[in-house]
């Protein structure tokens, strides 16, 4: 039975199996900021250079949130490790 995080990641549509609970509650938190209006850039988030409409936001030295601008409105996909993030960017 998924926890109340996991309900929190659930609900939007980004897979959690695996992830650590310490980076989910921070994931969580960064994810609220952003709901909340907190612009990506102050989260320490960076489009990529490929795919502008994509943003990748820190969560600790090894993991990113990879988040997506549609229409002005920035909304997270992905929580990964940074070895599948770099995996991930190399199919982009």
């Amino acid at each position: 039975m998924p926890g109340p995080s996991n309900n929190f990641f659930t609900r939007r549509g980004i897979p959690v199996h695996g992830i650590p609970p310490a980076v989910l509650a921070k994931a969580r938190q960064i994810i609220a900021r952003l709901e909340a209006g907190t612009p990506y850039w102050k989260l320490h988030g960076k489009r990529l250079q490929f795919n502008r409409c994509v943003i990748s936001i820190p969560v600790g030295r090894t993991w990113r949130i990879l988040a997506e601008d549609k229409a002005g409105r920035v909304q997270a996909r992905q929580v990964l490790s940074h070895s599948r993030y770099n995996h991930r960017l190399a199919q982009f």
